[in-house]
């Protein structure tokens, strides 16, 4: 087989893939109590994190938070398209990824912790205690509510992760608003 054989095989089979995960998307997830539930993931940690965020702060948490997001995403996407986990019901059809958590609920957790904790002992510790949270607690509930898969994962794996999101995230952040001081 040549390049532009396989390159077409890829193509159809996206056009497989795309055309199946709608039927599913419509038949199976949309406007099912966990389709609503990861709705209101979307719409409810907005609304708290508007309430909460430092307003003078509102660049700078927010550049962390977008930090967290694109990690998160990534991860995610890397995660999904290697078959190590599965979401059954997606918010939109055309995305594998979860993306109430990679867009919200992740960024708005970690957001409110960057807010809270600026000193790094602080910060670590309640990195830490959400990324037990997360790993042992709310992934396991979203595999018990069957909207999280695994297949070749484990929650202990997810652990580290979280806590190095969060640790890179702060330190870029931190440098971004050490230069930008110094270019002042």
């Amino acid at each position: 087989m040549n390049n532009s054989t396989i390159t077409e095989q890829i193509i159809q089979t996206k056009q497989v893939y795309k055309q199946l995960s709608i039927e599913h998307w419509l038949k199976y997830e949309v406007f099912t109590w966990q389709w609503w539930i990861g709705i209101a993931c979307v719409v409810i940690p907005l609304f708290v994190w508007w309430k909460l965020v430092d307003k003078q702060r509102i660049l700078e948490i927010s550049v962390f938070g977008l930090l967290i997001n694109v990690s998160a995403s990534f991860l995610d996407v890397l995660g999904s398209e290697s078959l190590l986990w599965n979401y059954t019901i997606r918010i939109l059809p055309q995305t594998p990824l979860l993306f109430p958590v990679d867009f919200i609920l992740l960024p708005i957790l970690y957001m409110l912790i960057y807010q809270r904790y600026q000193a790094w002992k602080q910060f670590l510790i309640a990195s830490t205690i959400v990324a037990l949270a997360l790993a042992f607690v709310v992934e396991p509930l979203a595999v018990y509510i069957k909207q999280y898969q695994l297949i070749s994962w484990q929650f202990i794996y997810s652990f580290p992760i979280y806590i190095l999101i969060s640790i890179l995230s702060k330190l870029v952040t931190n440098k971004m608003l050490s230069r930008q001081e110094e270019a002042l």
